[in-house]
């Protein structure tokens, strides 16, 4: 009995670690990006799933001139909070975003996600870049 059961799990667990990488890899939209996964659950409550905005409140980040134009300044957006109106594809937006708390890995893992898939520019965040313009804002990374 002891025996079969051993067998059986030889056979058992290699499927089910290849089921879990065919599920993470394929399955799992979330994944093509690591950046898209920071903004689904730190930014898409409030810009939409696929950065369309919320109507007049909050502003569109897909192909969206000013962050195309301001996109090295995100990161203190992000930090500090924006509390000022702001002109976006000839719109006017005076909604108040809070500060985002995050790694400096999330961070760049965000900003490179929304250069590549929203604004369409050839920018490259990385980490160790993030955590110094934190660390000029006073925070720390997470």
């Amino acid at each position: 009995m002891r025996n079969r059961l051993f067998r059986i799990s030889i056979v058992a667990f290699p499927i089910f670690c290849v089921g879990v990488f065919l599920y993470m890899t394929y399955f799992n939209a979330a994944y093509d990006h690591p950046g898209k996964y920071v903004y689904k659950t730190r930014c898409a409550q409030c810009h939409g799933d696929n950065g369309e905005g919320t109507q007049s409140l909050v502003p569109p980040l897909a192909d969206a001139d000013m962050l195309k134009q301001h996109l090295d300044s995100l990161p203190a957006w992000l930090i500090r909070g924006m509390n000022t109106h702001i002109i976006v594809n000839g719109k006017l937006y005076e909604q108040t975003m809070y500060p985002i708390y995050m790694s400096e890995v999330e961070m760049a893992n965000l900003l490179n996600y929304l250069a590549a898939d929203m604004v369409h520019v050839n920018k490259y965040y990385k980490a160790d870049s993030m955590l110094i313009i934190m660390k000029e804002y006073g925070q720390t990374g997470l």
